[in-house]
Order: C-alpha cells, then sequence, then structure tokens
C-alpha cells in the first residue's frame, strides 16, 4: 500500500501548498512531480520519489521531452548506480500519467494561435520560420521535415505537417510523402522546411539535392515549392535563426 506525502507538516504538502498559491510560484518542480505522481511507496514518501526522479534526468528538460519508456529505462539505469537511494514505486501507471501531461503540454504550446495562422504568409520567410519553429518546440532534438500547404494567397491550409521524423543528424523525406499531403489540401503551392539540431542551419549539399528534387516534382503535379526553410539556433552567425534556399540563389524556383 502507498505512502503519501503526510509525513510532512501539512503546510508544507504540495497539494496544500498549491491551494494556498493557485499560481505554483511557492512551489518546486519536486513538488509540482509529487502532485502527478499522488503516491509514494514504503521507504520512499512521494516527495522523495519525485526527487529522486528528477535526479535521475541530467536536466529538467530532458525528463519533461521524455515518453514514459524512456522514464523507465532512466528509472532503471538510476536503480543500478543508486542501489542505496532506489527509486521505489514508480511503475508503468505513474510513468504514463507523467508522460502523458508532459505530452499535452508540450502539444499545447506547439499548436499556432489563430491570430498567428491567420495572419501568416508564407510568401514571408520569417513569417512561416513563426510557424514552423512552434511545431518543432516539442522535440528540437531531432531532425524534422515540414510541409505547410498554401492557398493561391499564399495563405496556410493547415498547420505545419511533421512528415518525416529522424535522428540528431538526419530526417529522411521522400517526394511522395510531401505532396501526398499538398494533394490532400488540394494545394496551390507549399512550403517545406526543417531543422538542424546542431544549430546551424546553413545548408548540405543533401539538403540542396531535396529541394531540387521537390522543385521538379512539383512542377510535373502542377503544385509550386514556394521556398525551403532551414532553420537552426537563434543565436547562430547569420542573426535569424534559420536560412532560405531561395534567398540565397543556389537552386531556381
Amino acid at each position: 500500500m502507498g505512502t503519501k506525502q503526510y509525513n510532512l507538516p501539512e503546510d508544507e504538502r504540495p497539494r496544500e501548498k498549491l491551494i494556498r498559491d493557485p499560481s505554483g510560484k511557492s512551489l518546486s518542480d519536486a513538488e509540482f512531480i509529487a502532485i502527478l505522481l499522488n503516491t509514494g511507496t514504503v521507504g520512499c514518501p512521494v516527495s522523495e520519489l519525485a526527487h529522486r526522479l528528477l535526479c535521475a534526468f541530467p536536466s529538467l528538460e530532458e525528463f519533461i521531452n521524455s515518453d514514459w519508456q524512456a522514464m523507465k529505462t532512466r528509472v532503471a539505469e538510476w536503480n543500478e548506480k543508486h542501489p542505496e537511494n532506489p527509486i521505489k514505486g514508480a511503475a508503468d501507471a505513474k510513468l504514463l500519467r507523467l508522460a502523458a501531461a508532459f505530452q499535452f503540454v508540450r502539444r499545447v504550446q506547439s499548436r499556432i494561435s489563430a491570430d498567428d495562422f491567420r495572419t501568416a504568409n508564407a510568401g514571408s520567410a520569417s513569417g512561416a520560420a513563426t510557424l514552423f519553429r512552434r511545431i518543432l518546440a516539442a522535440s528540437p532534438e531531432k531532425e524534422h521535415f515540414f510541409v505547410l500547404p498554401v492557398n493561391s494567397d499564399l495563405r496556410p491550409l493547415c498547420e505545419p505537417i511533421d512528415i518525416s521524423q529522424g535522428s540528431v543528424s538526419k530526417a529522411p523525406v521522400h517526394p511522395r510523402d510531401v505532396f501526398c499531403e499538398a494533394v490532400r489540401y488540394r494545394a496551390y503551392a507549399i512550403l517545406v522546411a526543417h531543422n538542424h539540431p546542431t544549430g546551424d542551419p546553413e545548408p548540405s549539399a543533401e539538403d540542396i539535392e531535396v529541394t531540387k528534387r521537390l522543385i521538379e516534382t512539383g512542377r510535373l503535379l502542377g503544385i509550386k515549392v514556394i521556398d525551403h526553410l532551414i532553420l537552426g539556433s537563434p543565436q547562430s552567425a547569420n542573426g535569424q535563426g534559420f536560412i532560405s534556399i531561395r534567398k540565397i540563389g543556389s537552386v531556381e524556383f
């Protein structure tokens, strides 16, 4: 039978603290995790369980970007290295609850607001880059390839679609997958983008070849490719955090 955090004085219990302070500013990261976990176990009350779970990850960012299986792996690694302070009571159900909460928040954060979407124009590279970045925020550590179908006014027909997720260095993409989405939305044109997790948006030779292949396919289908954006870090050398292949002039659109 699990034990809760009731060994703590009432005014120090996370749930009670959140009741008194709805803003949550007075709660630590571990206290928020403790509320989600709800219970601990014998020898490891919920507040201590939350603390150990946080310690099992190199950073809070990695923790909240992990799925439940990655969490389970981290728990096993921690327990192997720290048998004197094991993470006890973090069964699959608890890890699933945490992962679901984190995933939901990432999903909401990545959604484009109605105003952003309504005013977006794919003819503006900087404006389009903002839309792609919002979607990318959920998983920036991997390379993703996006397509944005647009109408004849260059207004988006939907949110950017993540059609390929790869490793930290490559996201395989095929013209079939790109234009399948364009046809589905009866797009006049498309804008494509992918990120470089290294932060350097400089296009590779392969990026240029992929762009050329997409442009050729688009011409056959009567669907224009407006641009291919390479997303990097906002602190990248060019100061914008992205590069427009159209603007650098290495490919004829």
